[in-house]
């Protein structure tokens, strides 16, 4: 009597503690499913904060092009005694946005944009720091004499200081290819850190997601184990086990669709790294396009001011002419004189020959925009959904071209191409594959370091062989087996999806091909790809 009485005052606890384990893993759940909510909260005012910084710091480079091109045409219309009204409101304008956006993002606060009112916090990540700080530095020396500028009566031309408007003209003029360099690689630079802020809150997600389902799985483990312990008691609790099942089967549809909404992150972020590789070429072929629009630009301004003046040369002996035709000689002096001035101004600014090689730029500045293009074309091959026979050096050449703006400034790239090196392949995928390795090994070049990718290609044992080698960081030998597998990276966190080489690696692998990699920790890393020169009949088709 004596034993069961003990068996009897236990069960109650044992009964409780069980209870209070799923009571515990209930709140576990609930407080995970709360903080991806929460994640997903943050993650909309994140987005919506960066969007309102991608647009003053796109307003900021836009007013400073406004800016730049109406003082330009201010001091034109002086020298052609033209009104200069119109462009000098829009200078002003311009240049008082360019100075209030600027200001905001250096020292924090509030502008007004088309009359929305924005609030901006100053950069604390160490790049867009950085630029803003160039962007001020580049600024200060001139601001207050910009501003004095702005503020003068433009109805009255005579209180321009135009020697002072002329090394502004070519301070802005200077300075204007850095200045928008730095305003584009600020807008590029935001875009980065939202992207990689999004990766970050994108990976808690995840992370909260995934213990969810392991916190529903330790449920249903403690739960069937419990209902194995408690066959003696099935008749007295069989419909409180029927409710339990029901429980179950309900958890598990919430179990199927957490990992639903598993995979389709996935493939968020596999859309998302295909996206920034985008988002990295635009960002490269709108550098590129900019430097010969600019000068392409900036010669025609120079070529219409020129047409002013030698119109108005023109002008004064055609007035010449009338006057001697006409016999009336009473002005004739004053205009021979005015012809003289327009002449000898003419030739003091050597205005011919300099329209001459203006025009020889202009036409350098267009082909280097066809030759883009051309590459542009050539990189995307939008048409070519099939197999065909493509030049691999080609494709690394345009792969070079797109990547350039990121390459340029950190690395010396040395080519060693054989001649004939085809294959059949899908030459966009391939470009990518190129593009993904040569962002890789410039990204693992040290801050502050130049250092260099040598790209090797050759025909052997009917393949074609292509090296992309760089001096740069390394990988660890524990982590180069891993380097293709999706979402592992070398890169700190929220730099890096872990996608960029998994991507490659699938590429290769649909073309038959093998990609292997060598590397030594601060010497360097050498990937190499082999690729089938004619594609077996079954992948041909």
């Amino acid at each position: 009597m004596q034993t069961i009485s003990n068996d009897t005052a236990q069960q109650p606890l044992t009964r409780l503690q069980r209870y209070g384990e799923l009571i515990i893993y209930a709140v576990i759940f609930f407080a995970l499913v709360a903080s991806a909510f929460v994640l997903n909260i943050f993650l909309t005012e994140q987005s919506a904060k960066d969007t309102n910084d991608v647009f003053c710091a796109t307003r900021l480079q836009q007013s400073w092009r406004k800016a730049q091109k109406n003082l330009t045409e201010v001091q034109n219309n002086l020298m052609t005694d033209a009104s200069i009204t119109e462009n000098f409101n829009n200078f002003r304008h311009a240049i008082e946005n360019f100075d209030s956006i600027l200001t905001a993002f250096y020292f924090g606060g509030s502008v007004v944009i088309d009359g929305e009112i924005f609030t901006l916090i100053k950069p604390t990540e160490a790049r867009p720091k950085k630029i803003i700080n160039d962007l001020q530095e580049m600024w200060s020396p001139i601001k207050a004499e910009m501003l004095a500028l702005a503020r003068t009566n433009p109805q009255n031309a005579a209180t321009i200081n135009q020697e002072a408007l002329a090394k502004l003209v070519e301070y802005a003029v200077t300075r204007d290819e850095a200045i928008l360099d730095a305003s584009q690689s600020f807008i590029v630079t935001l875009g980065e850190l939202s992207q990689e802020r999004v990766s970050k809150l994108q990976f808690f997600q995840i992370l909260a997601l995934v213990s969810t389902v392991m916190v529903f799985l330790a449920m249903v483990v403690r739960v069937t184990i419990s209902l194995r312990n408690k066959d003696t008691l099935l008749d007295n609790q069989m419909e409180e086990i029927t409710k339990q099942r029901d429980t179950i089967a309900n958890e598990k549809e919430r179990i199927d669709k957490l990992l639903k909404d598993l995979q389709m992150t996935q493939t968020q972020l596999v859309q998302s790294e295909k996206m920034a590789s985008l988002g990295q070429m635009v960002a490269g072929l709108a550098h590129e396009v900019n430097t010969p629009l600019g000068f392409v630009r900036g010669n025609i301004e120079i070529s219409q001011r020129n047409h002013g003046i030698i119109s108005s040369a023109l002008r004064q002996h055609d007035k010449l002419r009338q006057t001697l035709e006409s016999g009336e000689v009473d002005e004739l002096e004053q205009i021979l004189l005015e012809a003289k001035e327009s002449m000898e101004k003419i030739n003091d600014y050597d205005l011919l020959s300099k329209t001459e090689r203006v025009f020889e730029e202009s036409l350098k500045g267009i082909d280097r925009l066809q030759e883009l293009v051309t590459n542009l074309k050539n990189f995307s091959r939008l048409d070519e959904a099939v197999l065909k026979i493509a030049d691999i050096n080609e494709g690394i050449e345009s792969s070079l071209l797109i990547a350039n703006n990121v390459l340029k400034h950190k690395v010396e790239v040395e080519k060693h191409f054989s001649p004939n090196c085809t294959a059949e392949c899908y030459p966009a995928q391939l470009n990518q594959v190129f593009l993904n390795l040569l962002t890789n090994a410039a990204q693992a070049i040290e801050e502050g370091k130049r250092g260099k990718i040598c790209i090797s290609t050759f025909t052997e044992n009917g393949q074609v062989v292509v090296k992309v080698a760089d001096d740069g960081k390394g990988i660890p030998k524990e982590q180069i087996k891993k380097i293709f597998e999706p979402f592992f990276t070398t890169k700190p966190i929220g730099q890096g999806t872990g996608l960029g080489l998994s991507i490659v690696f699938k590429i290769i692998e649909q073309h038959n091909g093998t990609i292997d990699v060598e590397s030594e920790v601060g010497k360097g890393t050498t990937f190499t790809i082999k690729l089938p020169k004619k594609q077996p009949r079954k992948n041909a088709q």
